[in-house]
């Protein structure tokens, strides 16, 4: 069913149900540095598109990437899953500590996660959006020629 260009779909079918479960399980998983479970929840042909970041594609090569950043030193704090068929969005911030001299600096990041699932309700794809503020409103706009 499509009203005003959206796609709307009944919510609670079996393999929705089940992604809206293993989304939130791969933060848990990457938060602790369990590639291995983190990799139970993904397709064989996972992709990993994050700003920033080359392009991966494959579980190897999503693995390779997730390994080389992986710290116990950040976190994901989700605020919002919502899933429609085979997508979920997930809402947070991803939060890192810094050691330093009186403690430990927090910094985080609000991003949004849009993956689609495979028929297996496995993690197929996933794009990270982080938030920037908007422009200044006053700031003069570039001159074109």
């Amino acid at each position: 069913m499509r009203r005003d260009g959206l796609r709307m779909s009944p919510a609670g079918t079996t393999a929705t149900a089940a992604g809206v479960k293993h989304v939130p399980l791969t933060y848990h998983y990457l938060d602790i540095g369990d590639t291995d479970g983190y990799a139970s929840f993904t397709d064989k042909d996972v992709t990993l598109d994050h700003p920033g970041a080359a392009l991966r594609r494959g579980r190897d090569a999503v693995l390779s990437a997730h390994a080389a950043q992986a710290t116990l030193l950040s976190r994901h704090e989700l605020t919002a899953v919502v899933a429609d068929e085979d997508m979920v969005v997930a809402l947070g911030r991803v939060v890192r500590s810094v050691p330093g001299g009186d403690g430990p600096a927090v910094h985080g990041a609000d991003f949004a996660d849009v993956f689609t699932l495979s028929r297996q309700s496995l993690v197929r794809t996933c794009r990270r959006y982080y938030y920037a503020p908007p422009p200044d409103p006053s700031a003069p706009l570039p001159i074109r020629y």
